[in-house]
C-alpha cells in the first residue's frame, strides 16, 4: 500500500494521480540517493496501475490475484542472483547478449537491473521489443530501468525514441541517482520527481511503524546512520554494525593516542579474507570522522552515532582541523590501495598508527 512507503509523501501523491489516470504512454524519472526508495516506489506504481480490484483510483488492493502476483521487495535482491545463476547455468556462448538480464516484479511489471555495472545495449533491445508487446487484457506494461544514469549514452541514445514515446499500455520508469547523467533529451520528455532524504524524525517514526519492536532509540539512530534514507535504514543490522564501529572508535584511539602497535594490529586484523568487512569498517571510520568534523564545528545535533556522542566528544577533542582533514586524506589513500589488492589489515594498521603523528 502507499501508505507504506516512508516519506517523499509529495511525489507518492503525484505517482498515485498518475496511476489514477493511467499512467501509460509516459516515461517518468525517479532521482534520488541510492536507498530512498526509488525502486520500492516503482514497483507500487506498476501494482497501482495493474490492480484489478483497486479500493480507489491510483491505489493498490494488495489481496487481490494480481497484487498477489507480486514478488516481495525483500526477495529482489535474491531473485536477481537467481536469474544470474540460471543464465550462467543454461546459457552458452555470449550470455548478457543472449539472455538480457531480467526479474519479474509481477507479470507485467519488469525490472531491468545493471547486467554488470550498467544496463546494456542487450538489455535496451529487449526493452524496445517489449513495448511492442500488447499486455493482457486491461494491463499496462510497467518497465523498471534502475541506474539509467550511469548507462553509456550510446546505450541511452538507443532508447531515446522509446523513451520520448511510450506506447499508450506502457509506462516506463527509470531510475536514476543523478539525473543530470540522463540525456537532455531525455530529461526534457520524461517527468522528473525528485526523492531527496526523509527527516531523520519522519524516518524514525516510519520505521517504527513497520517494526514496532525497534525501540525509539534504534529507530533514531538508524534513522541518522541511514542519511535519511528508508532502504539503508531497513537493511542495516544495529548490532553488527556497533560491533563494527567498537573496532573503528578503538583504531582511532589507539592511533591517536601512540598505543601499542600489537592493539593495533589486533583490531586490524578483523579484517583479514573479508573485503565487506574492511569496506564497511572503513565506511564507519568516514561516518564517525564526519560526526567528530560537526563537533568540531559545534553542531552536535548533525551527529549520526548518536548514541556514542560522549565517546565522539572525548575523542574530539584530541583532534585539529588538519589533522582531521589528513586523517580523511588517509583513508581516500588507503581505499585507493586496496582496490589495487594492497593487504588491507597492514593498511588499516599503518592508517591507524600514523594518526598519532598527525597534528
Amino acid at each position: 500500500m502507499w501508505a507504506d512507503f516512508i516519506g517523499n509523501a509529495v511525489a507518492v501523491e503525484r505517482l498515485r494521480g498518475l496511476a489514477a489516470r493511467g499512467g501509460g504512454g509516459r516515461t517518468l524519472v525517479l532521482a534520488g540517493p541510492e536507498g530512498v526508495g526509488k525502486t520500492t516506489l516503482a514497483a507500487m506504481y506498476g501494482l497501482a496501475l495493474n490492480c484489478q480490484a483497486p479500493p480507489a483510483p491510483g491505489e493498490f488492493c494488495g489481496a487481490c490475484v494480481g497484487c498477489q502476483a507480486a514478488l516481495p521487495q525483500a526477495e529482489l535482491a535474491g531473485a536477481i542472483e537467481a536469474a544470474i545463476e540460471h543464465r550462467a547455468a543454461e546459457v552458452k556462448g555470449n550470455a548478457r547478449e543472449a539472455a538480457p538480464l531480467r526479474v519479474a516484479l509481477h507479470p507485467a511489471v519488469l525490472l531491468y537491473p545493471p547486467d554488470g555495472d550498467y544496463l546494456t545495449m542487450a538489455q535496451a533491445r529487449a526493452v524496445i521489443h517489449q513495448t511492442q508487446l500488447q499486455p493482457d487484457a486491461g494491463r499496462t506494461w510497467t518497465l523498471i530501468l534502475p541506474d539509467l544514469d550511469l548507462a553509456r549514452w550510446t546505450t541511452q541514445s538507443a532508447l531515446l525514441k522509446t523513451l520520448e514515446e511510450p506506447p499508450p499500455r506502457v509506462a516506463l520508469v527509470a531510475l536514476a541517482r543523478n539525473p543530470l547523467g540522463l540525456l537532455p533529451t531525455v530529461r526534457s520528455r520524461a517527468l522528473v520527481l525528485a526523492l531527496p532524504p526523509t527527516p531523520a524524525a519522519e524516518l524514525a517514526a516510519g520505521l517504527r511503524r513497520l517494526r514496532p519492536a525497534l525501540s525509539a532509540q534504534e529507530a533514531e539512530l538508524l534513522a541518522r546512520l541511514a542519511a535519511g534514507c528508508p532502504g539503508r535504514a531497513l537493511r542495516l543490522d544495529l548490532a553488527a554494525y556497533r560491533h563494527l564501529r567498537a573496532d573503528a572508535l578503538g583504531l582511532l584511539a589507539e592511533g591517536r593516542a601512540g598505543g601499542p602497535a600489537a592493539s593495533v594490529f589486533r583490531l586490524s586484523e578483523s579484517t583479514r579474507g573479508s573485503k565487506e568487512k574492511f569496506e564497511s569498517l572503513v565506511e564507519i571510520l568516514y561516518s564517525v570522522l564526519q560526526d567528530i568534523v560537526y563537533l568540531h564545528s559545534g553542531l552536535p545535533e548533525t551527529v549520526r552515532n548518536v548514541d556514542v556522542l560522549a565517546e565522539l566528544q572525548q575523542q574530539a577533542r584530541s583532534w585539529t582541523a588538519p589533522g582531521l582533514a589528513a586523517a580523511v586524506t588517509g583513508l581516500d589513500e588507503l581505499q585507493a590501495a586496496a582496490r589495487r589488492n594492497a593487504f588491507r589489515p597492514l593498511g588499516l594498521a599503518s592508517w591507524a598508527l600514523s594518526l598519532g603523528a598527525r597534528a
